[in-house]
C-alpha cells in the first residue's frame, strides 16, 4: 500500500519522512505521482466488437437492379455509439472512365425494427453509413440495412452475371459466420455459381453453395479472419433481366463520368457568349464592285475577309509594290551537275531608295525593309539586290511585325473593334488555362471522390477544345468593316467571273491587269482573272525571266504562282532550335474482391 504524508501548520516534522527546506514543498508533487500510479494499476474497461453474424439477402430484380438487406448480429461491449459500413461505389470503367454503382433507398432498423439513423458521406471511392444504435452497450443487437443497387449486374453477350463482394474485405474486426442468400427472378434456366473466400485477391472457394431452384445459398464453413470477405458469383441464361438500351446506358455512362458535364456546361456559355457577341451586324447584300475596295491594299482586303493575316496577303503585298515600281522581281534559272538538274532562284532588285518610300503603308513597310535590311531613314543599311536563298531563316523575325501593322490598320479605320489575331489569341490562352486548371483540380477532386482521373482529364481537353472553337469565330467586324467586307466580296465576284458585261465596264488593259493582279492573289482567284486576257498582254517589266518563249498571261500566273509559294515558304523558314472493362467472375481472372459491392465496417 502506499501512503503519503501531508505537510501542515500542526503536523510535528518529527513524525513525517517528509521534511521541509525553506520554501520548496516535496508532498504535492509525490501525491501526484501516487494518485497517477494507483489510477495505472486499476484494470481498464475492455472496450470491444464482435460480428457474430453477417448475413445478406440478394434479390435480383427483373429491371436488372439489386436489392440488398443485411442483417449483421453485433455484440457490443464497452459503451459504442453503433457501427459504420463502407461500400464500394466507384470502379475502373472501360477505356479508363469510371463506373458507378447507384445506391438508393438506403435504410437501417434495429433488432425490434425500430428505424435507425443512418449519417451518410463520401470517402474516396466508398460510400460510408454511420448506423446510430442506440444504448448500445453491453449488449448484442441484430442491426438490419436495407439498400437498392442499379447497375450491379454484369451483362455480357452470352450470359448475365451477379459477381458481388458479400461482406467485403475491409471489416476491421472478423467475422464469425457468414452466409447470404441469392433470389434470381422465377424460370431462370442456365444457373450456375461459385464462391471465393479469404484475404483480397484469393481465389480459395471453401464456402458451401447450393442452387435450389432459382434461389442460391451460399455459407462459410469457418470464421472469416480480420480482413478476409466471401464473394458469390452467379451466372444465368439471357433474357430474364432487362439490359439496358443505348440511351440509358449513355445517360449512366454520363451520371458514372460527371465531370463530362463541365465541357457541356461550358459549350452553353460559350453559344450564349458567342451568339451575343460573335454575331457580326447585318448590312444589306453583297453587290458586284468594279473596283478594288477603297483605300485597302491587297493584304488588307485578304485579311478583311478571313481575319488572318496569312503568308498569301503578305506576297501579295510583295507582288503589289512591285506593281507599283518599288521593286523588280527577277527570276533565275540555276543548273547544277554539268546540266543534271536545275532550279529556280529569284532576286528582288530595289527600284525606289528608302526616301522614296513615301506614302506606302505600315506594312509595305516593313516588308521592304525586313527584305533590304533598310532602315526607314537616310537608306543606312540598304542592300539593292537580295536573292530570295538569303531570306532563308531570316525574315521570318520581320512576320510578327508585318501582321500587326496589318491588323492595327484595319483596326484604325474602324473596320474591327479589337485585333482578330489578339482575340483569338486570348480565347486560345484562355482554353489552355482553363483545360489545364480543371485537369488539375480534377485530379484532386478524384482522390477525394474516387471517380476516374480519366473522366476528368477528358472533361479538361474537351473544355478546352470549345472554348477555342469558339473563340476562333468571335473576331467581329463592325458596320463598317461588313461593309467594306461586301466591298471585297464583291469586288471578288467580279474578278472571278469575267463574263463580257463585267469586262465591259472595265477596259482590258495591261494597266488594269496588273493593278487588279495582287488583290487576285491575296483572294485566291488570280488563274480566273487571267483568263480575260490572254493573247492580249506582254512581259511585264517588274518581273524579268531568262526565257525566250511567248508570253502568255495564263503561264506568267502559274510562274508567279511558284515565286510567291516558294517566297511564302522561305519567309516563313525558321532554324532548328537545339536541344476497365468488365470481367467475368467464372474466368481465371475472378477472386475474393474482385465483384461489386463489398467494402467493410466497424464500430463507433
Amino acid at each position: 500500500m502506499l501512503s503519503v504524508c501531508i505537510l501542515g501548520r500542526e503536523t510535528r516534522r518529527r513524525n513525517c519522512p517528509l521534511r521541509r527546506s525553506g520554501r520548496r514543498l516535496f508532498g504535492a508533487p509525490l501525491l501526484s505521482l501516487s494518485l497517477f500510479a494507483a489510477l495505472f494499476v486499476l484494470p481498464a474497461s475492455a472496450r470491444e466488437l464482435h460480428i457474430r453474424d453477417f448475413h445478406a439477402e440478394l434479390d435480383v430484380l427483373p429491371d436488372s437492379s439489386l436489392d440488398v438487406t443485411e442483417t449483421i448480429r453485433v455484440e457490443f461491449t464497452g459503451a459504442w455509439q453503433g457501427i459504420y459500413r463502407t461500400i464500394p461505389v466507384e470502379y475502373d470503367g472501360p477505356g479508363g472512365f469510371n463506373y458507378s454503382l447507384f445506391v438508393t433507398d438506403i435504410s437501417a432498423t434495429d433488432s425490434d425494427g425500430s428505424a435507425l439513423r443512418i449519417e451518410k458521406q463520401r470517402s474516396g471511392r466508398n460510400l460510408k453509413l454511420k448506423i446510430f444504435v442506440s444504448a448500445a452497450e453491453d449488449t448484442s443487437r441484430n442491426i438490419g440495412l436495407h439498400y437498392r443497387v442499379r447497375d450491379g449486374l454484369r451483362l455480357f453477350e452470352d450470359h448475365d452475371e451477379l459477381y458481388w463482394n458479400v461482406t467485403g474485405t475491409d471489416w476491421d474486426v472478423p467475422i464469425e459466420s457468414a452466409s447470404a442468400h441469392v433470389i434470381l427472378p422465377a424460370g431462370v434456366t442456365g444457373l450456375h455459381a461459385a464462391n471465393f473466400t479469404g484475404y483480397f485477391g484469393s481465389r480459395s472457394g471453401d464456402a458451401r453453395v447450393d442452387i435450389l431452384g432459382s434461389n442460391i445459398d451460399i455459407r462459410s464453413q469457418r470464421p472469416l479472419d480480420f480482413h478476409e470477405g466471401i464473394t458469390v458469383v452467379a451466372g444465368w441464361d439471357k433474357g430474364f433481366v432487362h439490359e439496358p438500351n443505348g440511351s440509358e446506358k449513355i445517360t449512366r455512362f454520363l451520371e458514372s463520368n460527371w465531370p463530362l458535364f463541365f465541357p457541356a456546361c461550358v459549350f452553353v456559355l460559350m453559344f450564349s457568349l458567342w451568339y451575343t457577341r460573335g454575331r457580326e451586324p447585318r448590312v444589306g447584300a453583297i453587290a458586284v464592285q468594279y473596283e478594288p475596295p477603297a483605300g485597302l491594299s491587297p493584304g488588307e482586303a485578304g485579311t478583311l475577309v478571313d481575319n488572318q493575316a496569312g503568308i498569301r496577303d503578305i506576297t501579295a503585298t510583295l507582288v503589289d509594290l512591285a506593281v507599283r515600281g518599288f521593286i523588280t522581281i527577277q527570276e533565275k534559272e540555276s543548273s547544277h551537275l554539268m546540266g543534271l538538274y536545275s532550279n529556280k532562284e529569284y532576286v528582288f532588285h530595289l527600284n525606289k531608295k528608302p526616301a522614296e518610300w513615301k506614302g506606302i503603308k505600315p506594312h509595305e513597310l516593313l516588308l521592304l525593309s525586313g527584305i533590304f535590311e533598310a532602315l526607314p531613314v537616310a537608306g543606312v543599311g540598304v542592300r539593292e539586290d537580295v536573292a530570295l536563298s538569303e531570306l532563308q531563316n531570316r525574315f521570318y523575325k520581320n512576320l510578327p511585325g508585318i501582321r500587326r501593322a496589318i491588323f492595327e490598320s484595319l483596326v484604325h479605320r474602324g473596320y474591327f473593334s479589337y485585333r482578330p489575331d489578339i482575340v483569338r489569341q486570348a480565347y486560345l490562352l484562355a482554353a489552355g488555362v482553363t483545360g489545364v486548371l480543371l485537369h488539375l483540380f480534377g485530379q484532386y477532386l478524384a482522390q477525394h471522390t474516387g471517380v476516374q482521373g480519366q473522366s476528368f482529364t477528358v472533361a479538361a481537353i474537351l473544355t478546352g477544345v470549345i472554348i477555342a472553337g469558339f473563340g476562333w469565330f468571335m473576331p467581329t467586324r463592325t458596320v463598317d468593316g461588313v461593309r467594306a467586307l461586301h466591298d471585297t466580296m464583291g469586288f471578288e465576284n467580279f474578278l472571278s467571273h469575267v463574263e463580257a458585261d463585267h469586262m465591259a465596264r472595265t477596259p482590258q488593259s495591261p494597266a488594269n491587269f496588273e493593278t487588279y493582279l495582287p488583290f487576285a492573289m491575296a483572294l485566291g482567284v488570280e488563274k480566273k482573272w487571267v483568263g480575260a486576257f490572254d493573247g492580249m498582254l506582254q512581259q511585264p517589266s517588274w518581273y524579268q525571266t531568262t526565257g525566250t518563249a511567248v508570253f502568255h498571261p495564263v503561264g506568267f500566273v502559274y510562274s508567279l504562282d511558284q515565286m510567291t509559294a516558294r517566297t511564302g515558304q522561305v519567309m516563313a523558314s525558321a532554324p532548328r532550335s537545339s536541344g476497365n472493362s468488365s470481367t467475368s467472375g467464372f474466368g481465371v481472372m475472378g477472386s475474393v474482391g474482385g465483384g461489386f459491392g463489398g467494402g467493410g465496417g466497424g464500430g463507433f
